[in-house]
């Protein structure tokens, strides 16, 4: 007899002849058997009758950050914030609306939307949070701003006459901030933060959630949070952890099989800190600077590489992608290829000798769709501004990717965008800039198989088939009925080995 059985639906099974199907069985959170007419004459524990409904593999994001996305649900949303009394205003009714004196965070900051040219300071920050510690970050997390409390807890050794203001622009400085800062959370506290994003993944249709955590928590305890849960059975999804740390005796004691995620070797181009072979066109003074050195990265990847865990680190401009690549190929000729999979999270703006090295030696690249189709839009392209017209188009292109050969996964680097494969996959398909433009099979892909192969987990997951987990969504329109409106569609129901975790109903 079969746990359950799910039938009389629109079953897409992304298998590699895209097969189509009508009901899948499932014993022990696998499945077990699949038939493509509508003649399942089994018995089974529980049944769920699509009534026609779309069943897809469960999606697999391949690039957020848990307790970043945990905490942005209950922060103060600033992305609407077009001025200075704006922020104040938003910031100061959530302080006075809150009796205790706990930290404030707001979330989704882009300062070149405020139409002053400058961002509030800690004093006018002081003079609306009363006894909070508050920190206002950017949309990206490559900057914050915070009042006098917080600058206090964030113990900066050195700083700026800026940064004294307590606006932190610079990487290093800001993700020392935030990990300081974010330190006032307690284990509770996290526990909710990670409850919150688990949650809200599932609820649009996450079975699988690669999560980027550590190094913005202090102590890295939305790790160890997580860790705890897992074993007491309180995530409802499977969760791929990758520990932003070049610690691996740490990643040892957790027991991971992979280091890294955003270890941040440049910045962003918001910020002018993504790393560039050539300067800037609005700030010729500067083409972004360098984290980390060679031979800091080569022990990490070496290392790593010798004990057989995956490498996974943040580069975005060319300048940061070319120190990375030759990294991972120098360490490859050193000890022979070893099928490591080592990643590079974004690869936005590569060049066309990173492309084929990149699909020569397998690298898996993630990239975030609603990233370009947001800040590409014909006319008033933040991509052109920030890099150029003729490099805009190569920006977080998974089209000119995916022709050439690499395996692109789906992320949403949520909190920065919302941690919707939907609106991944809408932004892929629908992007504002032509070029960028995959087929919705492509795109379906980039949130399921791909990125179940970019953690070793293919087997397992990302199509439905015979002897793979028993991971779905359920949408209450197929897809490819609707790839002009992706975003219409609903998540219905989301099911993790079997066991229905979001039912909408």
């Amino acid at each position: 007899m079969f746990d359950l059985v799910v039938k009389n639906g629109n079953i897409l099974t992304l298998d590699g002849n895209l097969s189509t199907a009508s009901w899948v069985a499932v014993k022990d959170g696998i499945i077990e058997a699949i038939g493509d007419r509508n003649d399942f004459s089994g018995e089974a524990k529980a049944e769920i009758d699509l009534q026609g409904k779309t069943l897809l593999p469960g999606f697999i994001e391949s690039h957020a950050h848990g307790s970043l996305t945990g905490i942005a649900l209950s922060a103060v949303n600033l992305i609407g914030a077009q001025s200075v009394k704006d922020i104040l205003d938003l910031v100061g009714a959530a302080c006075k609306n809150d009796p205790s004196d706990r930290l404030i965070v707001g979330n989704f900051l882009i300062p070149y939307n405020i139409k002053e040219g400058r961002l509030p300071n800690r004093h006018e920050l002081d003079e609306i949070s009363g006894n909070h510690p508050v920190i206002l970050v950017f949309i990206t997390y490559h900057g914050c701003v915070v009042n006098s409390k917080a600058l206090a807890v964030a113990a900066l050794p050195k700083m700026t006459e800026k940064e004294a203001q307590g606006i932190i622009e610079q990487d290093t400085t800001a993700f020392h901030t935030i990990h300081n800062v974010y330190g006032l959370f307690s284990e509770d506290e996290v526990a909710q933060i990670m409850a919150n994003c688990f949650m809200y993944a599932i609820s649009n249709g996450v079975t699988t959630l690669h999560s980027l955590d550590g190094m913005l928590i202090k102590d890295d305890l939305d790790i160890d949070v997580t860790m705890k849960m897992q074993k007491l059975g309180q995530i409802p999804l499977n969760v791929v952890t990758f520990p932003q740390t070049f610690d691996l005796n740490k990643v040892n004691n957790w027991g991971l099989p992979r280091v890294g995620g955003c270890l941040t070797l440049d910045g962003s181009p918001n910020e002018y800190t993504a790393c560039l072979f050539e300067p800037y066109p609005e700030f010729p003074h500067t083409r972004g600077l360098l984290q980390y050195s060679d031979y800091k990265l080569y022990d990490l990847a070496s290392e790593a590489t010798k004990q057989g865990k995956q490498c996974a680190v943040h580069a975005i401009g060319e300048r940061a992608i070319d120190q990375i690549i030759y990294v991972y190929n120098q360490v490859d000729k050193e000890q022979g290829i070893k099928h490591l999979r080592h990643r590079i999270e974004h690869f936005s703006l590569p060049t066309d000798r990173h492309i084929e090295m990149a699909a020569e030696m397998q690298i898996p690249v993630t990239l975030q769709p609603a990233i370009s189709h947001m800040f590409d839009v014909p006319g008033n392209s933040q991509f052109e501004r920030w890099v150029g017209k003729e490099k805009a188009s190569r920006m977080e292109n998974s089209a000119m990717l995916i022709k050439a050969g690499l395996v692109v996964c789906g992320g949403s680097d949520s909190p920065v965008t919302p941690l919707q494969p939907l609106l991944g996959i809408d932004s892929a398909v629908n992007n504002s800039n032509p070029l960028r433009r995959v087929s919705l099979t492509d795109a379906l892909k980039m949130y399921t198989i791909n990125s179940a192969w970019a953690a070793h987990e293919e087997k397992a997951k990302g199509t439905i088939e015979v002897g793979k987990n028993a991971d779905f969504v359920v949408l209450d329109q197929d897809p490819y009925d609707v790839q002009d409106k992706i975003s219409t569609i609903s998540i219905e129901k989301t099911i993790v080995k079997g066991k229905v975790v979001f039912d909408k109903s």
